[in-house]
């Protein structure tokens, strides 16, 4: 499509250009010249066809036959000159700096070379004559340049335009997967301690149910309450993913209050595990530190639960002056079979949290214990 167009307008410029110059030489060629004095014209124009693929050659060629036409006749001569401007701009607009830079000098000196030598004037009017001839040279120079840069600029805008759809979307496609990632975290977070729960309860229930009625009942309510918080929690998550705009109801997040609860029901469920809390919070930690420390201390009691059962737990809770340290240590006891080869995702999970704060987290066996350690700061420059 757009060869077709430059192939329209040099054959629309190449008529053109022959018409005028035809014409114009016609008029005002003299009598005795016209006929020498129209071949050079011609000839000019015609070789503005070689234009686009040789513009110096073009130029050169142009330039030789308008002097031969002012040697013949100098008033069929100022009418041709539209031949070597237009090889000129075309010349400037397709070739470089050096190219451009030569081909000025040499329209120049041919200006002054037809001026000096045939114009056959006074000295001072020639003078004046010359210096406007010369200038007229930087028009056609002027108006590629004026092209060039208008095609620059709109190729910049093109490129600009091209490069923030594309930050769009890889932005669109970093949000999704950072949502993607956050929505299997909560998900894991909410399925796996739960899971956990009634696994172990309901084989209390099953191993006391024919000895002990009383401890197995307590052990199906905890079952009972622990599928119920877990509900809640899945219809919340799967609540803002059917209603975007937030029209969903939402419990609030779980935070730092929440632990003294969490702690609880694992005691409930018969786990031994401590809470201890050593400085004093800020005045206010943000929602998202609150939540990475609520499901860090969740999934690792959640693990200790099911990796090494009847184990005893403790947390820490260390309020610094510009983080948050959380840190929990359970006894090391051997697995259990099923589980011993089970890799789970809940570390990693963990991990994300933490880099995700710009803090880091640590999990690591120290002799009889077993040691996740999170840093969590209060502000992500901190």
């Amino acid at each position: 499509m757009r060869n077709d167009a430059s192939h329209l307008l040099d054959g629309a410029v190449l008529l053109l250009a022959t018409v005028i110059i035809g014409v114009g030489v016609g008029l005002r060629a003299d009598a005795t010249t016209r006929p020498l004095a129209l071949a050079l014209a011609l000839a000019a124009a015609m070789t503005l066809a070689l234009r686009r693929t040789a513009p110096t050659a073009t130029l050169a060629i142009t330039g030789a036959l308008v002097l031969a036409l002012f040697a013949v006749d100098r008033a069929a001569g100022s009418v041709a000159v539209i031949a070597p401007a237009i090889a000129l701009y075309s010349l400037a607009l397709s070739r470089g700096r050096v190219h451009l830079v030569a081909a000025v000098v040499a329209a120049a000196a041919a200006v002054m070379v037809a001026d000096v030598f045939l114009a056959g004037r006074h000295p001072y009017a020639l003078t004046l004559q010359t210096a406007a001839h010369v200038a007229l040279v930087a028009v056609p120079v002027l108006a590629a340049e004026a092209l060039r840069n208008r095609r620059s600029y709109i190729q910049l805008l093109l490129e600009r335009l091209e490069f923030a759809e594309r930050t769009r979307e890889e932005e669109a496609q970093r949000r999704a997967d950072q949502e993607r990632l956050r929505i299997a975290r909560e998900l894991h977070d909410v399925v796996a301690h739960t899971m956990t729960t009634i696994n172990v309860q309901a084989g209390v229930a099953a191993h006391l149910l024919d000895r002990d009625s009383s401890h197995a009942r307590k052990a199906l309510a905890t079952i009972e309450a622990a599928s119920h918080e877990a509900l809640d929690e899945l219809r919340a998550i799967l609540g803002v993913l059917r209603e975007p705009n937030g029209s969903a109801p939402l419990e609030p997040s779980p935070s730092l209050e929440s632990l003294g609860a969490l702690v609880a029901r694992f005691r409930d469920s018969g786990d031994e595990v401590g809470l201890d809390v050593d400085g004093q919070p800020p005045d206010s930690v943000p929602e998202a530190v609150q939540l990475a420390a609520f499901r860090i201390v969740q999934e690792s009691l959640t693990n200790a639960r099911r990796h090494a059962p009847g184990a005893a737990a403790h947390v820490y809770l260390n309020y610094g002056d510009d983080r948050l340290r959380v840190a929990i240590k359970n006894d090391l006891v051997a697995p259990r079979n099923d589980d011993a080869n089970v890799r789970g995702v809940g570390i990693l999970g963990m991990n994300e949290r933490a880099i995700a704060l710009g803090g880091t987290l640590e999990v690591r066996p120290s002799g009889d214990a077993f040691t996740v350690t999170a840093e969590l700061p209060y502000r992500p420059d901190a």
